[in-house]
């Protein structure tokens, strides 16, 4: 568990209005945190600066996980809608065995979080101890970074074990929880339970929202009560508990209208964008960090001929003619897709950036709020809810309005999600929410073959890396359930 507060904190000014210094290059965060950060609350935002600067790029990784961004991707591109020609994430795309622990994708992962999670714990341990600083100072600052910590350990619950409700069922493990700053000296948790896991979840995001009760973010890449409700409408839905998930997901976006169609073809690339809860704007020194061979437009662009002539691209996401078929003639969603007749393929308008690549993402919008409550409702059987709150969507998009009752408006409304959200993250986790299973049909057996994963398959779930069995004594690389390791194999290897 060697943890360092990154030497970016320069670079993570561009995040807020607060200036920052060049900090901690070297030294490991506790002996850093009393002498050199904590002294402030400019370095105490300056730390937190950079643990969102690490959301959108994180320096030394690979193509796939350059931060939170390039995972969105990944979880994209990793279900059944979008199909990969190439470029950096054909091995993601086909699936081969990048879940196992001896590979670099899962230790990338596991890496990434409990990086940010460590100078997290800094903040929130240190912050409230500034000397002159008062509570209304200090609060907002934890606030935030308890709301991060709480969405990376929920994002590692999800990778890292089947979805709660299955787990929960089984007394599954969850991950480590570390709450304190760590050290070289730290030993290694155990992955404990997965209730503990999001126990920890709960309560992190429960208190940041009291924490940022009256608070204003500076901007929109950082947290604030309304992000934190959808958090924790996001975290209630994975758990089937409803009436909280609905709950929340309806105070989340009360402040917020439903994405216009103007804004829907405008390239999701304005952070400004009235509808977008939370999401990373990129400036003009940065954008090579967050865009480039990395960014979501230049895989998504397909050379769309734009400003008076071609613009770079990767040429690679492309859709799956099934999905293309869902969308009907009048939905304004589904104008945004063409059939390149070249390649035999058809191509998604939705992303694209702007002349100079500086392109903001979104991570967080009123859409995907209403389609929660309109599970919820569903799920609960109050069809007049679920019909109208889905329709209100649909038909401000030129859909068809549904008529439909029981299971087949659950099944509208989770085709819904995968026609507003593609592209935004969401295909994996609905997969192994869901527990459907991966099934690609149509012109996908052209890319990579055929592809069938049943539910719960340990395919969808990635293993301890070995790097963390090997150093953590709390940890054995027995297979569960005799030891703590997840199982790989076979995609038909599956949980009971």
């Amino acid at each position: 568990m060697k943890k360092y507060i990154f030497a970016i904190l320069a670079a993570a000014s561009l995040m807020s209005a607060v200036s920052c210094e060049k900090f901690l290059t070297t030294e490991p965060s506790s002996s850093v945190s009393d002498t050199q950060v904590f002294v402030s609350l400019k370095g105490a935002q300056a730390a937190l600066n950079g643990c969102y600067y690490l959301l959108f790029f994180d320096y030394g990784s690979r193509a796939d996980t350059q931060g939170y961004i390039s995972q969105i991707m990944t979880f994209d591109v990793d279900g059944e809608d979008i199909i990969v020609n190439g470029g950096w994430y054909g091995y993601d795309y086909n699936m081969w065995g990048h879940q196992r622990g001896d590979l670099f994708k899962a230790y990338a992962l596991w890496n990434y979080y409990y990086n940010i999670i460590n100078n997290l714990n800094s903040i929130i341990c240190y912050t409230p101890q500034i000397d002159g600083a008062t509570e209304a100072e200090t609060n907002p600052i934890v606030g935030e970074a308890l709301a991060m910590r709480g969405w990376a350990y929920f994002n590692l619950a999800q990778l890292f074990q089947q979805t709660y409700v299955l787990a929960h069922e089984r007394n599954m493990p969850g991950v480590p929880i570390y709450t304190e700053p760590t050290t070289d000296q730290t030993e290694g948790k155990s992955r404990g339970t997965i209730d503990d896991t999001y126990d920890q979840i709960i309560s992190d995001l429960t208190l940041a929202e009291e924490y940022l009760q009256g608070a204003t973010r500076s901007a929109k890449n950082h947290f604030d009560k309304d992000v934190v409700n959808g958090l924790l409408a996001r975290v209630y839905l994975v758990r089937n508990e409803w009436d909280k998930a609905a709950a929340y997901a309806a105070k989340a976006r009360s402040g917020y209208p439903l994405t216009s169609n103007e804004d829907w073809n405008s390239g999701f690339n304005n952070i400004d964008t009235k509808s977008w809860m939370w999401g990373m704007m990129v400036d003009e020194e940065h954008t090579l960090d967050a865009n480039g061979d990395y960014g979501p437009f230049a895989m998504w662009t397909n050379y769309i001929t734009r400003d008076g002539g071609d613009f770079w691209s990767f040429n690679c996401f492309y859709l799956n003619d099934l999905f293309a078929e869902l969308f009907s003639a009048d939905d304004i969603r589904g104008q945004q897709i063409y059939y390149d007749a070249d390649k035999g393929l058809h191509c998604s308008k939705k992303f694209y950036d702007t002349v100079d690549l500086t392109g903001d993402f979104c991570f967080m919008r009123a859409d995907e709020m209403l389609l929660i409550e309109a599970e919820c409702a569903s799920r609960q059987g109050d069809d007049v809810t679920a019909a109208t709150l889905l329709n209100e969507l649909r038909t401000l998009r030129g859909a068809t309005p549904t008529s439909t009752i029981g299971s087949s408006l659950l099944e509208e409304i989770l085709t819904e999600r995968r026609k507003e959200l593609y592209g935004e993250g969401f295909a994996w986790y609905d997969i192994i929410r869901t527990q459907k299973g991966l099934t690609r049909q149509g012109n996908h057996s052209s890319f990579g073959g055929a592809v069938v994963v049943p539910p719960r398959s340990w395919r969808f779930v990635y293993q301890i890396p070995t790097n963390e069995i090997l150093n953590n004594p709390n940890i054995n690389s027995d297979l569960w359930p005799a030891g703590d390791q997840n199982p790989f194999g076979d995609p038909s290897l599956c949980l009971d």
